[in-house]
């Protein structure tokens, strides 16, 4: 469903520099070393069948551009966003994804929360509803 966005109140659609600040932040807030994240990214590829790059395997060369917040020239590709999120154990790079449109990811905990509260908001309208046909009865 397409939404209209108001001219001068839409969000910044531009958001290569804070993907790659994102993604930087991700790597080194993890306990793993470039290396090693490199490393699992290329195993996790090769048992998933995904191809982070188009000729073979993922080198630290090109992994470093990705992480890069300097450089523009080469952008993480969307089928290695996952890999490597779940590599460093952080979604927050899919969070700068999903910002421009009004979204944001949210951990199975707070889902969980979520639900809950939607559940309980929906029993309490019921009870109301309940109350109201009681007294007309």
């Amino acid at each position: 469903m397409y939404q209209q966005i108001p001219l001068f109140n839409q969000p910044p659609l531009n958001i290569a520099k804070q993907y790659k600040l994102s993604l930087h932040a991700a790597a080194k807030a993890c306990r793993l070393s470039r290396e090693q994240i490199l490393d699992r990214m290329n195993e996790l590829a090769t048992i998933n069948s995904i191809n982070l790059v188009s000729n073979g395997k993922l080198r630290m060369d090109t992994f470093e551009k990705w992480l890069n917040p300097n450089d523009s020239s080469r952008q993480m590709p969307i089928s290695a966003l996952p890999v490597f999120c779940f590599v460093v154990g952080d979604a927050s790079p899919i969070d700068v994804l999903a910002a421009p449109v009004g979204a944001k990811v949210i951990e199975p905990k707070d889902y969980n929360l979520l639900k809950w509260a939607r559940a309980y908001f929906k029993a309490r309208d019921c009870r109301k509803t309940m109350r109201q046909l009681e007294n007309d009865l």
